[in-house]
């Protein structure tokens, strides 16, 4: 019987698009769901006994699942009575927590990542925990809500980065401007009004003087590294808004092996087979661990450098469910060719069907 792959993203995900495609050109025929189905059919049947146990997933139709690909999961939406909703809702939400928390649930398939590790990877601060331990530098760190301790290592450091834990976006309702939480640089001359800063905590760190960033693909065995600068020696603050400029210098490169094997230690150690991580490097060529996204973007990676084939890469992990695939066990997919696709015609319609604030290519 032919195996299938289960890509869990909304419709509208341009990898999830990319990768269906990809995997079809490899003989995969993917199953791509944002979660399970809540409605009336198929089915879902989950059985436990002292013998062993057993789920059975009707939108299947019986096949093997190579892997699971946790690239965007959400919540369930029942398809029920309006007074039954919050309750059908929570129940959907649990029993899918339930399955997906059992790695076994679809036997032997590879899930990338599983839910519990991708939940605990999320946490930035046991990142930097595991850095920490596995002797990987990092910025020193500082997460507050008091203006005084931010002041105070202004002072100490001079220049401090703050970041939020997640992204924000709002609308100006006077202006109709629009703003966003992002990456931004604390010096001599920034205001610290200690209300506003005390309505949630900030990750505040030493700013590092960067000559580039180094951004990691890791697909399994395979890491693929690029260097993004504003020129060869010289960073940005955060690169990713500067990712259209046309001086931003970007090339392919080799990890100093102390590096790669530290980056390793860490995959297993947050037991992620996939992730995006981010490193700068300083003026004497330091390397500075900032973050890993078990669920970042990579097709820029191949956009930027077409010869790096990180889309080949992800579709033969997820055809096969190894992490030790072989680029050359399918055919060749590139994102040129899905850009030429009719998959691709099809994603750029139902993403405008989507909201405004509804985020596509991004570089996250």
């Amino acid at each position: 019987m032919t195996h299938r792959a289960l890509l869990l993203a909304d419709d509208a995900d341009p990898h999830a698009s990319a990768v269906a495609w990809a995997l079809r050109e490899h003989g995969v025929e993917p199953i791509w769901l944002p979660s399970l189905l809540a409605n009336r059919g198929p089915h879902y049947t989950f059985h436990i006994d002292a013998e062993g146990m057993q789920f059975r997933d009707g939108t299947l139709g019986g096949a093997p699942v190579s892997a699971v690909w946790n690239r965007r999961l959400q919540d369930p939406e029942p398809h029920c009575a309006e007074p039954d909703r919050v309750f059908a809702t929570w129940e959907w939400r649990l029993f899918q927590r339930n399955v997906f928390n059992i790695a076994s649930s679809y036997g032997d398939a590879l899930w990338i990542n599983r839910l519990s590790a991708a939940q605990r990877a999320e946490c930035k601060l046991v990142q930097l925990a595991c850095c920490r331990d596995i002797g990987l530098p990092f910025p020193e760190t500082m997460v507050t809500t008091d203006a005084a301790e931010v002041d105070a290592l202004r002072r100490r450091w001079g220049r401090v980065i703050f970041k939020s834990f997640s992204t924000h976006q709002w609308e100006d309702a006077s202006s109709g401007e629009q703003h966003a939480v992002g990456v931004s640089l604390i010096d001599a001359d920034t205001d610290l009004p200690a209300d506003a800063l005390a309505v949630c905590p900030g990750i505040y760190q030493r700013y590092i003087e960067k000559s580039c960033d180094i951004r990691v693909t890791v697909v399994g065995d395979r890491l693929f590294a690029i260097r993004l600068g504003r020129s060869r020696d010289r960073g940005y603050v955060d690169w990713r808004s500067h990712s259209n400029d046309p001086e931003l210098f970007v090339e392919a490169i080799t990890l100093p092996s102390d590096i790669e094997a530290k980056l390793r230690t860490l995959m297993r150690w947050l037991n992620l087979v996939f992730g995006c991580i981010d490193l700068a490097v300083d003026r004497e060529g330091g390397y500075h661990f900032l973050e890993v996204n078990q669920a970042g973007q990579f097709l820029f990676v191949e956009d930027m450098i077409p010869d790096l084939p990180v889309l080949q890469a992800v579709t033969s992990m997820i055809a096969i469910g190894r992490t030790d695939y072989t680029l050359d066990a399918g055919p060749r997919v590139s994102m040129h060719d899905f850009r030429d696709s009719d998959a691709y015609q099809a994603l750029r319609e139902r993403t405008r069907q989507k909201t405004a604030s509804t985020a596509a290519f991004t570089v996250e």
